[in-house]
């Protein structure tokens, strides 16, 4: 196994602590969970995602990042990685929506959901669509109830299936393929931005607008409806 050191940034600037803490939780993530990943490999991987998809607290995410960071140390194949964790996310999101679609009349005997909860959640889901499972997957809490929720308010499946599709793309994209292709570019990474800070806050800020104009042009074209 290879041995990882705790390092410092080479920055000084006003968000170089939060970038060292980020870092350095990064790091603790990978000495407390890579002993799990090296015992139970890939199919730790998918259960843990999986389960996330239909209400169930799993620490997917924080694996999937360490399994990126394993994998630029070579301790683990990137392409099963990215393999397992699409297949894993689509097809609990997709066991969530089915739950939802079909458990509604059981929610509503046990009283575990109430009409006026049900009735904002189809007009939310209604309105944005597919940009929910979008950006729900970023979301802690929402990650794990939106495929459930989509389900409860009759989102159309071919829907569902499109936006399911895309969200598990964007977020294996930043979660397991950014750990694994930027590990060892961290310092390189900081020097760039210390050197064009404001290039970098533009571009990033630039990139958050068209974010939240896709979210809110998206219910104009909705297929929801």
């Amino acid at each position: 196994m290879i041995i990882r050191r705790a390092w410092v940034l080479p920055y000084h600037g006003l968000f170089a602590p939060a970038a060292n803490a980020m870092f350095h939780t990064l790091q603790t993530l990978v000495t407390d969970l890579s002993p799990y990943l090296h015992q139970y490999g890939y199919l730790l991987l998918f259960v843990a995602i999986a389960v996330e998809g239909f209400g169930v607290p799993a620490p997917g995410q924080a694996l999937l990042m360490v399994a990126g960071v394993l994998a630029a140390d070579g301790e683990l194949s990137l392409q099963w990685i990215v393999i397992v964790a699409a297949a894993s996310a689509f097809i609990g999101n997709l066991v969530g929506y089915v739950l939802g679609s079909r458990g509604d009349d059981l929610l509503r005997r046990k009283g575990w959901i109430s009409q006026s909860t049900e009735a904002r959640l189809h007009r939310f889901i209604e309105k944005y669509g597919i940009a929910v499972l979008l950006f729900s997957r970023f979301i802690e809490g929402l990650k794990q109830t939106m495929a459930l929720g989509c389900g409860l308010a009759k989102m159309p499946l071919n829907t569902f299936l499109l936006g399911n599709a895309l969200a598990t793309a964007v977020w294996v994209a930043v979660f397991g393929l950014g750990p694994a292709l930027l590990w060892h570019e961290k310092v390189p990474l900081m020097r760039f931005y210390q050197a064009h800070e404001a290039l970098t806050w533009s571009l990033g800020l630039s990139v958050l607008g068209l974010l939240a104009l896709a979210f809110w042009l998206l219910p104009r074209a909705n297929p929801f409806r």
